[in-house]
């Protein structure tokens, strides 16, 4: 991006790199995104799921299913072949 460039330009990210709409490359320390701390996510949800009482088995399917995004899939046996 030029010095005359201000404001908001969308990029977008492919390949490992920031590029605007034009294609060209934007260094990543100067990409500002939207994107929501995980601690910040995390509490919303509890609050959520505390406010309208949801039932313990629904807090800990969600409980699972966060800790499952968390770790890497590994390649199971049947894959293999």
């Amino acid at each position: 991006m030029t010095e005359e460039t201000r404001g908001f330009v969308p990029v977008s990210f492919k390949d490992g790199r920031w590029t605007t709409a034009e294609g060209e490359e934007v260094p990543w320390y100067e990409v500002q995104t939207d994107l929501v701390p995980e601690a910040d996510v995390q509490g919303a949800l509890e609050r959520v799921l505390s406010v309208y009482g949801v039932s313990d088995v629904v807090v800990d399917a969600f409980d699972q299913f966060r800790k499952e995004l968390k770790q890497p899939t590994e390649p199971s046996s049947q894959d293999r072949g």
